[in-house]
């Protein structure tokens, strides 16, 4: 089952627990997600008629694509595409992955990631978890710590924001596949000074993995 399917029951299932008005907005914006453009891109106008969130992504050299937020159960956020993709995230890190060339199957000890308890404290910037990925590989240990924060200005849907970026550095202590490769890299963290609200992000799920590059436009659209 693709994930298109898996989405459109979703939706179905949505529309039997909901009004008919809401299941057709949601529907309307998975258009959005699935019709497969390259380098994609909304108006201001169109992010605010949105009915429901909706974000740029770009996957390594790819081009840019459009999600929508396809659901939200237990604190995780499930975004679609149109290129058979499917990224869960909590509190605006990866967790799981379906759809990719290699998926984040697991990710543990997410109640301590310090991303959930902003603004950071130097004593819980530290974090360690291992995950599972496809294709049997598990338990790998990857070790993390944020630098200072530092600030910085984006511009995005014609808004200057004013943010706080947090830095991660990452280290993928893996015993096997990838001991002959740099095991060393970072992650991005953009919130919005004024609300807290994270608004961009851009994160590396392995050493092997292609950088992915998170815009909140929802967010960013709702931002005084």
């Amino acid at each position: 089952m693709n994930i298109k399917t898996i989405v459109f029951a979703i939706f179905v299932l949505a529309g039997t627990t909901s009004c008919s008005g809401t299941y057709h907005a949601y529907y309307d914006t998975l258009k959005i997600a699935f019709s497969d453009p390259q380098d994609a891109s909304m108006t201001p106008e169109q992010v605010s008629a949105s009915k429901t969130d909706v974000m740029s992504v770009k996957r390594g050299e790819r081009p840019k694509a459009i999600m929508a937020l396809a659901y939200l159960e237990n604190g995780q956020h499930k975004w679609v595409s149109g290129d058979n993709a499917m990224l869960i995230l909590e509190k605006g890190r990866v967790v799981r992955t379906l759809g990719l060339d290699k998926n984040l199957l697991y990710l543990s000890n997410t109640d301590s990631d310090p991303l959930k308890t902003l603004p950071l404290q130097s004593k819980a910037s530290a974090w360690q978890r291992s995950a599972d990925w496809s294709e049997d590989e598990y338990g790998y240990p990857i070790r993390s710590s944020f630098s200072e924060p530092r600030s910085e200005t984006l511009h995005i849907l014609n808004k200057n924001i004013n943010t706080t970026l947090y830095v991660e550095s990452l280290d993928y202590d893996a015993p096997t596949d990838y001991i002959r490769l740099n095991r060393e890299w970072q992650n991005f963290y953009w919130f919005d000074k004024q609300s807290g609200t994270l608004v961009k992000s851009t994160q590396t799920l392995s050493p092997v993995s292609e950088a992915i590059e998170f815009i909140y436009l929802s967010r960013i659209a709702r931002l005084n």
